[in-house]
């Protein structure tokens, strides 16, 4: 989509339409293959599946689905501390707002791959942008693989015609240099021509260009998701949890059709013929109880067929657990786990998958939110209300997914007992306190029962 975008930026700098543009930036090269894949996970989460064909392909929504449920199970219980003096509590406040909205736009990025959380200033706080996978564009790559550089969209309707903004982060040796460039688009979403910032309200009180100086890393931070594609290793773009199942939800989707064709198509339904019935109408009754037939032959016959939904739901359920292995996630979050019993081996090594697809999707964005802390915190010096000041970023996350917490409690007061674990572990462990600070509460309870 960005090359795309790329490229009528660059047609109308040949026309003469906008101011040079030719050094916006160069678009980080990105496989077709990946392009269709990314255009192909927006449609699905979207619910706008290519295969759906018009509506005759049912889907079951499968991708919404799972990344909705991983990012609930990656979120559950999530604890942010920010630990520290004034500017800690100024950014555990605005850290506290982000969260309240994470979870959405965390499903939307296990689904598409990715996602950007860029803060702005804006009266006296650093509310967090969250942006999807289609709306922003890598420009600029690092020696390790990191986006450094990228232009963001946002779009306004305004009557018939779209307002669309970019505004481009670039990495240079004298710092982060911001530029912001607004455009009048066509019902197709063609580019037709440059306007000034200042003609749209909501954009005239931002600057054109702007250097930020002595900062060398980018303003915004992109959450990779860890879903692995072997073949393309090196793109810096995420990847969707479904990365290796498309096909297999495409076929989900028609066979699910197929189940639902044939319950509609069995229905019970009675064929009479039309001088029989009274006045020559049909009964006021279900559309396909009676059906009005010429035949002259007997006075009805009843369409009642046997189904064949037992086969079509058990083939679905063996396409739902096949999703269910290559997304990384435990038989039956999608299947039915009543169709076919699993021994307690496979049980466990099930809810292992799951946890771990969890584990490596909260490592991803503890990683992210770190480095949002740290941008809240380059901003934060900007703010005068604002004191300087160190801050400790601590993290507390749910793992009830494999372990049951209460049997694990009574294990560890069982190990504290025989003095193969210290009291000050258990604090760390369930209630998320640092060594250092569990040490001394023991301490303190130590000396107040002497």
């Amino acid at each position: 989509m960005w090359n795309e975008w790329m490229n009528q930026l660059e047609k109308l700098w040949q026309k003469g339409s906008v101011q040079p543009l030719c050094d916006l930036g160069q678009a980080v090269t990105v496989s077709d293959k990946r392009r269709d894949e990314m255009r192909l996970w927006h449609q699905v989460w979207n619910k706008d599946a290519p295969w759906a064909d018009g509506g005759r392909v049912k889907s079951m929504d499968l991708l919404p689905a799972m990344a909705k449920e991983i990012a609930r199970l990656a979120t559950m219980e999530m604890e942010i501390s920010v630990k520290g003096g004034i500017r800690a509590s100024f950014l555990q406040c605005q850290l506290g707002q982000a969260k309240e909205k994470l979870q959405g736009h965390l499903a939307c990025a296990v689904a598409q791959g990715g996602m950007v959380f860029k803060p702005c200033v804006s009266g006296g706080q650093l509310p967090v942008e969250m942006i999807g996978a289609q709306q922003f564009f890598p420009m600029q790559v690092s020696a390790d693989g990191k986006i450094i550089g990228a232009a963001f969209v946002e779009q306004r309707n305004r009557g018939r015609d779209t307002l669309t903004r970019v505004e481009e982060h670039r990495m240079t040796d004298k710092g982060v240099l911001v530029r912001n460039f607004a455009f009048v688009s066509g019902a197709g979403g063609a580019l037709w021509r440059q306007i000034e910032l200042s003609q749209v309200p909501a954009w005239a009180h931002l600057e054109k260009e702007v250097l930020v100086q002595g900062r060398y890393e980018p303003l915004f931070v992109y959450l990779k998701m860890p879903f692995g594609d072997g073949a393309q290793a090196d793109c810096p773009l995420g990847c969707s949890i479904a990365v290796d199942a498309m096909s297999l939800l495409e076929e989900a989707d028609r066979q699910y059709s197929r189940l639902l064709w044939e319950y509609e198509g069995g229905e019970l339904a009675v064929d009479a013929d039309s001088t029989y019935l009274s006045g020559g109408r049909m009964p006021q009754t279900t559309r396909r109880l009676f059906r009005s037939l010429n035949t002259g032959a007997d006075f009805y016959k009843v369409f009642n067929p046997d189904l064949r939904d037992e086969s079509l739901r058990a083939g679905l359920n063996d396409l739902l657990r096949r999703v269910e292995f290559a997304c990384g996630l435990s038989y039956g979050i999608l299947s039915d786990p009543q169709q076919k019993a699993l021994t307690a081996t496979e049980v466990a090594a099930s809810r292992q998958r799951l946890y771990s697809t969890v584990k490596q999707v909260q490592g991803a964005l503890e990683t992210a939110i770190r480095n949002l802390a740290e941008v809240l915190d380059f901003w934060a010096d900007w703010l005068p209300q604002v004191p300087a000041g160190e801050y400790e970023l601590v993290f507390r996350w749910d793992d009830s997914i494999v372990t049951d917490t209460a049997a694990e409690k009574e294990l560890f007061f069982q190990q504290i007992e025989a003095g193969i674990c210290q009291p000050w572990e258990f604090r760390v462990r369930f209630f998320g306190e640092s060594e250092k600070i569990a040490k001394e509460r023991c301490g303190a309870a130590v000396q107040k029962e002497a």
